[in-house]
């Protein structure tokens, strides 16, 4: 049988109750401080500690201290500030085998509701369905949407897009930008620049110039950019041939 995974035993906002009292103590800390500073019962503080541990916002021991990440979350909780508490909780999910799981669920089955990832996070923990726990269970996926992993579109789960700084098209590349870089090979000492387009064929031309009648011929590779524009073919070997091909009639 699979081991079981530690649930939260309160709801998420109870959970950061406690989260901000141990930030607030500090160093470690025992249940009673803990009771004190949250108005929360000890037996009902206690329960929540094994989460807690797993995801690294308190350490282990008898006496619990917050970590760094918890003592981030914390403060950011302290703050109110919306943005740090979507960083930390991406931290910790992303940190956690179990919770990272249950976002790759909701991404295979192209989104989920509340109540469904709920019901399957307290499935995949292998705790019991009690009350105590489906409480936990929903405080997870409380959790899951304070991050910046899950948006939540007409009550339903959905896996947030990337912010598509990797995606880009080699299109996009202006013609005026394939000119330059057809003039800057003309420089027989430095290396050109790695072209920002992705090649579909080199090709290769044979520039000769005359110096004091001794003729000097540089060896010149092209990349093509991957279009179906014949315009821009015409533009690029039209720059060949003014800036690469044409003789020198000086000297």
């Amino acid at each position: 049988m699979a081991e079981k995974v530690n649930l939260p035993a309160s709801s998420k906002k109870e959970l950061e109750k406690i989260i901000k009292a141990y930030g607030h103590i500090g160093k470690e800390a025992d249940l009673q401080a803990l009771s004190n500073l949250t108005g929360i019962g000890r037996t009902s503080i206690s329960p929540n500690n094994p989460f807690l541990v797993d995801v690294n916002i308190i350490s282990k021991g008898q006496k619990k201290k917050i970590t760094e990440l918890g003592s981030r979350l914390s403060r950011a909780l302290d703050h109110n500030h919306a943005q740090d508490i979507a960083v930390c909780y991406t931290e910790i999910v992303r940190g956690n085998d179990f919770l990272s799981n249950l976002i790759s669920t909701i991404r295979i089955k192209g989104g989920m509701s509340e109540e469904d990832a709920a019901a399957h996070a307290l499935y995949a923990s292998g705790q019991k369905n009690t009350k105590a726990n489906r409480t936990g269970a929903n405080a997870v996926v409380d959790i899951l949407v304070a991050s910046s992993l899950l948006n939540l579109n007409d009550g339903k789960l959905v896996v947030a897009k990337s912010d598509g700084h990797a995606e880009r098209t080699d299109q996009e590349t202006p013609l005026a930008s394939l000119k330059k870089e057809a003039q800057e090979t003309t420089n027989p000492v430095s290396d050109p620049a790695p072209s920002a387009i992705v090649p579909v064929a080199p090709a290769r031309a044979v520039a000769t110039a005359q110096t004091g009648g001794i003729p000097i011929s540089i060896n010149i590779e092209l990349h093509l950019p991957a279009t179906s524009d014949p315009e821009v073919y015409r533009e690029l070997f039209k720059a060949l041939k003014e800036n690469l091909l044409s003789d020198s009639k000086d000297g």
